[in-house]
């Protein structure tokens, strides 16, 4: 008995089929085979086309706010642009009176319906296509949170399913997202740059432990599946926002991080990495991926001892920069807990008198070996490892003079006389 498949049916009834399939599953049809591409390929960006227009006139003919111009920014702090609908866009076009082979122009809009309306003229039966490529998005949390932006958002992300990158793409994404609104709003297989600032919740507390919440787990959850759907990702800033104080340790097994490990080491191509706080707990530490070549770490003294053990064995391959900053004198007064909690580590374990008095530690060794820059903003008013930037200089020959001999001025030491093993010897400062 002969099998039936797609392929054996007759092409008439193909459109009827596509009709029954969601538009994700359409973009994945055409995508099997070269048949699929012409004739569910056809339908699909007919289809697509019909349903963004009909979505722009109706956010056009709605109430929606009117956009102010957001400023260009590493990444959205919560302070700035909570209470206003803040857009930014910035893009590329081909020049319509270039000559043949094209030549492509800068963009730059803050008004949400300028944008839409460069949609619309490449849309519909007398379109000439659109062309909007690279495009870097800035977004207050206003906008992101609004349900007439929400609409258009998920009708330009099924527009990018249809569209190759050469005719729509949105490749950078900066805002104050919950990362599951990310894989709802966007497409994110073509974003290669994501920066995002999301709040995070306390967890549920016991005597001795703490396990996730349940928004915790939801939250760990979205983060997870918006790595795995966001397999370009080159450049990454996380800031997350935790405005608790107290945490109990970590268990030892928590399948939802430990999913999230492996689906944050599965980004092949991240070169760039910037983490500005501990991700849902102290004592959490996410493996970097082989990729990275730039790693940054801020407010690292809200981080517990035992993220730095942590820190300290795992080898950063790939790694030639590394810096790592602890909080500003303000924030660290308010967050760091030596003045009122001293005995207390951040993930509520108990501190030894020795650290207490010398507020650190040591880690006695690192497994980075590669790095050529280092930066480490050593203070004695927070708590800290007390020996990171001598092991970092006796552990990496390859770091650059002038890099090597602000780090041995930093530590308090004579000269640069080598050591055991290759480390720096010379007076150290008490410990």
């Amino acid at each position: 008995m002969n099998q039936t498949s797609m392929l054996t049916i007759p092409p008439e009834l193909h459109i009827s089929i596509f009709a029954f399939l969601g538009l994700g599953d359409l973009s994945r049809l055409v995508q099997t085979s070269k048949y699929f591409h012409r004739t569910a390929g056809h339908y699909l960006r007919r289809r697509i086309d019909l349903q963004t227009t009909d979505a722009i006139w109706k956010f056009q003919h709605g109430t929606p706010p009117e956009t102010v111009p957001i400023e260009r920014a590493t990444f959205i702090q919560d302070d700035f642009f909570d209470y206003r609908f803040a857009f930014g866009m910035d893009y590329f076009v081909m020049d319509e009176g270039a000559a043949e082979g094209g030549e492509e122009v800068g963009m730059s809009v803050d008004k949400m319906n300028t944008f839409l309306d460069m949609i619309l003229k490449g849309t519909g039966p007398e379109g000439r296509g659109v062309s909007i490529r690279g495009g870097e998005l800035y977004l207050s949390k206003p906008v992101i949170e609004d349900n007439q932006f929400y609409s258009i958002f998920r009708a330009l992300r099924d527009f990018s399913y249809s569209r190759p990158a050469s005719e729509f793409s949105i490749t950078s994404l900066t805002g104050q997202f919950n990362p599951n609104r990310v894989t709802r709003l966007f497409d994110t297989h073509k974003l290669t740059k994501l920066s995002i600032s999301f709040q995070q919740v306390e967890w549920n507390h016991r005597a001795e432990k703490s396990d996730p919440s349940a928004q915790t787990l939801c939250d760990i959850i979205a983060l997870k599946e918006l790595f795995l759907r966001s397999p370009n990702l080159e450049i990454l800033t996380l800031n997350p926002v935790m405005e608790i104080i107290d945490f109990r340790p970590l268990p030892e097994n928590v399948m939802a991080l430990d999913e999230l490990t492996e689906a944050f080491m599965s980004l092949k191509k991240l070169h760039t990495l910037d983490v500005r706080v501990y991700l849902f707990h102290p004592s959490y530490f996410v493996p970097v991926p082989e990729a990275v070549r730039t790693l940054s770490f801020y407010h690292v003294n809200l981080y517990s001892k035992i993220w730095w053990m942590k820190f300290a064995k795992f080898p950063f391959k790939g790694v030639e920069t590394m810096e790592v900053y602890p909080s500003e004198e303000e924030f660290g007064y308010i967050f760091a807990r030596d003045d009122y909690q001293v005995t207390m580590d951040r993930d509520g374990t108990e501190r030894t008198p020795e650290e207490i008095d010398a507020k650190g530690f040591r880690l006695g060794d690192v497994g980075v070996r590669g790095l050529k820059s280092f930066k480490f903003e050593e203070t004695e008013k927070l708590f800290l490892p007390r020996d990171l930037t001598l092991c970092v200089l006796r552990r990496n020959e390859g770091l650059r003079a002038d890099v090597k001999q602000a780090l041995v001025r930093q530590s308090g030491l004579l000269g640069n006389d080598m050591g055991d093993e290759g480390g720096v010897g010379g007076r150290r400062r008490s410990f």
